[in-house]
């Protein structure tokens, strides 16, 4: 299959699925978020400069008219597939250059990675939906009739106005919602990386992201846990902290990929 993120330079043929798991692999999550570190660590000012061009990218998007709402969508999925496509390159000390990041524009890409995001995100909200929602049904829509009232109000009061909100049932919704969402983006993690590396259609590469992660959930889960609550901490710590951990979730997952995978 056509590798639309690749230079001159051609890939050996890759690994099938069904070799990968024959074969038998490892994962070990830890030595992944070290190695996506060290790549972090090594080029950390493009690094920077990518997340800088990125938030101003999707902010600018966002006040479009029309479009802005589903900039997201649009834009978000082939600006974030960047880290991978640069990481791939310095992963094999490759030429590369600050234009590689906006790899995942290239080709047929773009509409794969799209749809890549599109697809997880709904199955994620339909799973939470199933699974979650109905259990909360009578908290979730006093809440939701309660936050109608936050649009009319500044940001000091809508901030202490949703503090007096909250109650144990809202806690443990959010909760149970955050693990589901986290066990479904798990099954989906390796999807981006399997269209970066390989070219490979949406569904093509979340058929094969399920493949591997069913194999080794509870490791997958595991270290998907640690990447988000390094993003969370990051998020804490307002944009400052985003601009370590967002590249570092990235780089670590493509650590991962590229072990299991050989790619």
């Amino acid at each position: 299959m056509e590798d639309h993120f690749a230079d001159e330079n051609q890939s050996p043929q890759p690994r099938s699925i069904e070799s990968i798991i024959e074969s038998g692999f490892n994962v070990n999550g830890l030595a992944s978020l070290r190695k996506g570190m060290h790549y972090f660590s090594d080029e950390v000012g493009i690094y920077v400069a990518f997340m800088l061009v990125y938030t101003a990218i999707t902010m600018g998007a966002g006040f479009l008219p029309i479009v802005g709402d589903l900039s997201g969508m649009l834009l978000g999925p082939p600006l974030l597939a960047g880290f991978v496509c640069y990481v791939r390159l310095q992963s094999r000390n490759e030429f590369r250059e600050f234009s590689h990041f906006f790899g995942g524009f290239r080709g047929g890409n773009w509409p794969s990675l799209v749809s890549q995001g599109i697809s997880v995100q709904l199955s994620i909200a339909l799973v939470v939906a199933i699974l979650v929602f109905p259990f909360f049904y009578q908290t979730i829509q006093e809440l939701v009739g309660e936050i109608v009232n936050v649009t009319s109000m500044g940001p000091k009061q809508a901030a202490e106005f949703l503090m007096r909100l909250y109650n144990p049932q809202i806690g443990l919704f959010i909760l149970i919602a955050a693990i589901v969402a986290l066990a479904v983006q798990t099954l989906f993690c390796l999807s981006p990386l399997f269209i970066v590396y390989r070219g490979y259609s949406a569904f093509q590469a979340i058929g094969a992201s399920w493949k591997l992660v069913t194999k080794k959930f509870l490791a997958f889960l595991l270290f998907n846990l640690i990447l988000w609550l390094i993003l969370i901490a990051g998020f804490l710590m307002l944009y400052i902290g985003l601009l370590v951990a967002l590249p570092i979730y990235y780089l670590s997952l493509a650590a991962a990929y590229e072990e299991i995978t050989g790619d």
